[in-house]
């Protein structure tokens, strides 16, 4: 698979995710290797304030395409259902035999040679960790939730696969980390991941620990079972966590010489920032040091766009909260 063979999609809206996308995607210029030069899609998918003219600007000089979409659905409200809203946009205009998907709180720090497909597997993720309502079987704390969540679903849950955790290697049920993935556009996963999403919220199913935050993550690997489509998993190298709640073991010094893209989560705030320099500093230099010239994130949206979006903010929690109200808890 060539560099022209996968699209890359993400998500941006004005504010902070303006500032992550930005990043992002320069990260992907300045060190994705033979991806680097790949078609590169940012979408706003919902009604947001208008990004800034410096974003435009930074879009076309990195060749991204932007397209803004209105989109009307009833969980709007959850920020997660941008993913799959962006993702069956660019599905209908894409032109690469595979689609990959980048959250905004990555960085690409290597080549990731890995973000391809072997001509025989349709999908490709990186298993989640354990420390996020993954299931290790019946004797599990969150095994309650997997199996109502399977039966709304209308999936035996003894069927769907073994996956094991990363970075911890232990055994669980089929699910992946969404926070990058690659699938053959042939497959429409675009259309099937909206539909059991949706059917999952439907639902109002709700883990003790997490709630529904997750939904999107778990509809991931339960769309890929529903599907039946042959899958590989991605190695943690290239879905690498960093940050405040990630365990500092999982990367020390031996284990960031194998990162490729960096999930930093909170990492790039000011509370985390110098622990985050002083982590990849030694084993990525180049990186550190163009970090270093742009400074931790900042909220560069000017302040109308600033009130528009917190009164956004405002109904659409208003609205999450009344799901909730709706939910069964296990």
């Amino acid at each position: 698979m060539n560099n022209n063979s996968v699209t890359f999609v993400c998500c941006v809206e004005s504010g902070w995710l303006e500032a992550q996308t930005i990043r992002m995607i320069e990260s992907l210029r300045r060190w994705g290797g033979c991806f680097a030069s790949s078609p590169v899609y940012a979408i706003t998918p919902r009604y947001s304030p208008a990004i800034a003219n410096s974003t435009r600007q930074i879009f076309d000089k990195f060749e991204v395409e932007y397209i803004y979409s209105r989109n009307q659905n009833q969980y709007s409200w959850n920020k997660f259902l941008n993913k799959l809203l962006a993702l069956n946009t660019v599905e209908q205009v894409a032109k690469t035999e595979c689609i990959a998907w980048l959250d905004s709180d990555l960085l690409i720090v290597d080549e990731p040679s890995l973000f391809q497909i072997e001509n025989d597997k349709s999908f490709r993720a990186c298993p989640s960790d354990r420390l996020n309502i993954s299931t290790a079987g019946v004797s599990d704390p969150n095994e309650p939730y997997w199996r109502e969540i399977c039966k709304c679903l209308n999936l035996d849950i003894e069927a769907l696969p073994w996956v094991k955790s990363e970075p911890e290697q232990l055994l669980i049920r089929f699910y992946f980390n969404s926070g990058v993935f690659i699938y053959r556009r042939s497959t429409k996963f675009a259309q099937y991941y909206m539909q059991t999403f949706t059917q999952l919220c439907d639902c109002h199913i709700a883990s003790r620990d997490s709630g529904f935050f997750f939904n999107d993550q778990v509809a991931l690997g339960l769309t890929v079972a529903k599907m039946g489509i042959p899958w590989q998993t991605l190695p943690y190298s290239h879905n690498f966590a960093i940050g405040s709640c990630v365990p500092v073991s999982w990367y020390n010094q031996e284990h960031l010489q194998t990162a490729k893209v960096i999930h930093y989560h909170d990492s790039m705030w000011y509370w985390f920032w110098d622990t985050f320099l002083e982590s990849i500093r030694p084993t990525f230099p180049d990186v550190a040091e163009w970090l270093v010239s742009i400074g931790p994130i900042k909220n560069q949206a000017p302040i109308p766009s600033r009130v528009v979006k917190k009164m956004l903010d405002i109904v659409r929690k208003r609205q999450e909260l009344a799901y909730s109200k709706k939910c069964q808890i296990f």
